[in-house]
This record gives C-alpha cells, sequence and structure tokens, in this order.
C-alpha cells in the first residue's frame, strides 16, 4: 500500500512518464497553411493543457478537471487526413483517461491512483506507440520545433 507521504507523487510519475515523456509531441507553431498550420498550432495548445495537468498531479481534482480541458482541446482538432488514423487512438487513449477519472472522485486516493493504473496499462499498447511515433514524425516534419 501507497504511504500518504509518496502517494501524491506517484500519479505525477505516472503522467509524466507516460504521457509528457513519451506520448506528447513538442509543438511549436507550424510552417505549413490550411489544415496543418491549424493542427499544428492546435496540438500546441492542447499539449499545453495535458503538460499543464502534469503539474496538478498532487490536487487530483484539479488533475481531472485539466485532463477533460486536454481533452476538448484534443478532439476539438481535425487532423490532417494522412495521420487521422494516428491522431484518433491518441485522442481516445486519453479520452478514456478522462472517462474514468469522471466516474470516480478524485479525492479518492485509491480511486485515482486505479484509473492512473489503467491508463498506464493502456498507455504501454502498441497501437498508442505507433501512433504517438507517426505523429512525433508529422510534427517535426510539418511544424516548426
Amino acid at each position: 500500500m501507497t504511504s500518504p507521504r509518496t502517494a501524491p507523487t506517484r500519479p505525477r510519475r505516472l503522467l509524466t512518464g507516460l504521457a509528457l515523456g513519451g506520448l506528447l509531441v513538442p509543438l511549436a507553431a507550424c510552417s505549413g497553411g490550411g489544415d496543418t498550420e491549424a493542427f499544428c498550432q492546435g496540438g500546441e495548445d492542447a499539449t499545453a493543457e495535458m503538460t499543464a495537468a502534469g503539474e496538478l498531479a498532487n490536487d487530483p481534482q484539479a488533475f481531472a478537471d485539466a485532463i477533460s480541458a486536454a481533452r476538448d482541446g484534443f478532439e476539438d482538432l481535425e487532423a490532417p487526413e494522412e495521420i487521422a488514423a494516428d491522431w484518433e487512438v491518441f485522442t481516445t487513449t486519453f479520452g478514456e483517461l478522462d472517462d474514468s477519472l469522471q466516474e470516480i472522485d478524485p479525492t479518492d486516493q485509491e480511486a485515482f491512483l486505479a484509473a492512473l493504473t489503467e491508463f498506464s496499462e493502456q498507455a504501454d499498447s502498441d497501437d498508442l506507440t505507433a501512433a504517438s511515433d507517426n505523429l512525433s514524425t508529422f510534427f517535426a516534419e510539418n511544424c516548426e520545433a
């Protein structure tokens, strides 16, 4: 069982290690035009929301609210056709994290950790890893770093 002293850092490690360390790609304003430019800018904004969520891991309710806001940002983006399937895998995974957090009382540390653990297991999937790799390549080739 996790001690109260170490419990708050565990969610941060899970999210940072999975989402921020490997699944979210660094984005900046795009150099391209049209849909790609909007996607790059929107991706940057949504990624900033997710990064902010990682900083709130010691406040489970604020964390859950930030995940929900990030989800809205991800779902509002229309990915260019060549990476639409990868973006769907990515957004669905974080949407499922949001769904899990919405179904629990985030102040219930045990339920909160269980939701993050479930996300962690799901985030280890080959499909999500492949989608993340494809998105990283797209952003590196189409958006300014």
